[in-house]
């Protein structure tokens, strides 16, 4: 589903040509692919964690000779793929050997929360295009906002693409990547309608009024609706902004085997049924890892399972803990570049790596066997200023 450009990929179009179902607005969603999908074996969203091959959900999805897609359909090379973005990938069936799991991936499509000005800078959040974003210790930010959180290089007017999760209970947003945008043609928001004025045809998101007057407002429309609206850069005489795409939050993969959705709580009714940013899930032979503690209305989970007319038939929930989201195990795997013995950094994969302070775990190898093109897997945590991955094991490859 590409949310941020209003199009629907080819398996969400076909399923809603058989039944309108519940919301879907993957707070990890990502875009559609697009592929043809009786192909298609298995459907994750989620952010990326790592690379080697791209690592969501804990899944190491191939991604040579695969589709790579932005929210606005334009096409892309894999290496624009980053840590920290949400992506909705179309893949083969998933398959297990050692405890890692495997699949080659159809298609990727990496997609947007919020695209826009940049309005104040906290300590811990911002707020951007009239929406509250919070930062934590895992919030990746592009190599020109390194500094701090990486929110100390920006300031009140920085246009910027948001990457993560919306909270669909509290009406913000949690994010796992940053990027600067520097020209874009129009500005994009997925959120919660706070109020909506038929008459007026104006309605809120956050402290964003947005004007609708411009627009097909969809049936159905009301406080609460989850919306993907791309709107206006700049604001009428009355400084509200101008909406020129306006859609509900509505779509859902067809029937498909193996799917991995990460998101928040929605609605609940029992720890056996409950919905994931609009998509119903039913629990009820589901394995809870860790128990059902935490399990509640906004909570943030991941659900295993297959989607059967409409419905998550879990296998899996994990509830994750706050620890959980703030601090994202990174992993990377690929051939050293750029290898400095004085700063103890080298780059895989576009990522900047430290193994400065002496706890690092090395197998295989030492420090310095660090050199160019030396095939190393690291494990590792994000560093204050957003960027560099600072390494808790360098496993060498030989």
């Amino acid at each position: 589903m590409h949310c941020g450009s209003l199009h629907l990929p080819h398996f969400a179009r076909t399923a809603l040509a058989a039944a309108a179902l519940g919301t879907l607005l993957l707070t990890a969603c990502g875009g559609g692919g697009g592929s043809d999908s009786t192909s298609a074996q298995s459907y994750v969203t989620g952010s990326i964690s790592g690379f080697g091959s791209i690592i969501v959900n804990g899944v190491h999805y191939e991604e040579t000779g695969s589709r790579v897609e932005d929210e606005d359909g334009h096409g892309h090379d894999d290496s624009d793929l980053k840590l920290g973005m949400v992506v909705e990938i179309e893949a083969g069936a998933v398959s297990d050997s050692g405890g890692v799991k495997t699949a080659k991936a159809a298609s990727f499509t990496f997609s947007s929360l919020v695209r826009g000005p940049v309005e104040s800078v906290g300590s811990d959040s911002l707020v951007v295009l009239g929406q509250t974003v919070r930062l934590t210790p895992s919030t990746v930010f592009e190599d020109s906002l390194a500094g701090g959180l990486g929110a100390a290089a920006l300031q009140a007017g920085a246009v910027v693409k948001v990457y993560g999760l919306l909270d669909a209970t509290a009406g913000t947003y949690t994010a796992t990547r940053i990027e600067l945008e520097d020209d874009s043609e129009s500005y994009r928001l997925r959120g919660l309608v706070g109020n909506y004025d038929a008459t007026a045809k104006t309605l809120t998101i956050g402290t964003a009024a947005i004007d609708v007057s411009g627009v097909a407002v969809p049936a159905g429309l009301q406080a609460g609706s989850l919306v993907r609206i791309k709107l206006q850069t700049t604001k009428n005489a009355s400084g509200a902004w101008i909406a020129v795409e306006l859609k509900l939050g509505r779509g859902t993969p067809e029937n498909i085997g193996h799917t991995e959705i990460e998101g928040t709580v929605t609605d609940y009714t029992s720890p056996t049924s409950f919905s994931v940013d609009g998509l119903p899930v039913d629990a009820d032979q589901a394995v809870f890892e860790d128990g059902t503690a935490g399990l509640s209305k906004g909570a943030r989970v991941e659900v295993e399972g297959a989607i059967v007319n409409g419905v998550l038939v879990a296998s899996k929930v994990e509830v994750e803990s706050e620890d959980e989201q703030d601090h994202e195990d990174f992993e990377i795997e690929g051939s050293v570049s750029a290898p400095d013995a004085i700063t103890q950094t080298f780059v895989v994969r576009g990522v900047t790596v430290s193994y400065a302070g002496g706890t690092v775990a090395f197998e295989g190898g030492t420090p310095a066997q660090l050199v160019t093109n030396a095939r190393v897997e690291v494990h590792g945590e994000l560093a204050g200023d957003g960027v560099t991955v600072n390494a808790k094991s360098i496993k060498f490859e030989h």
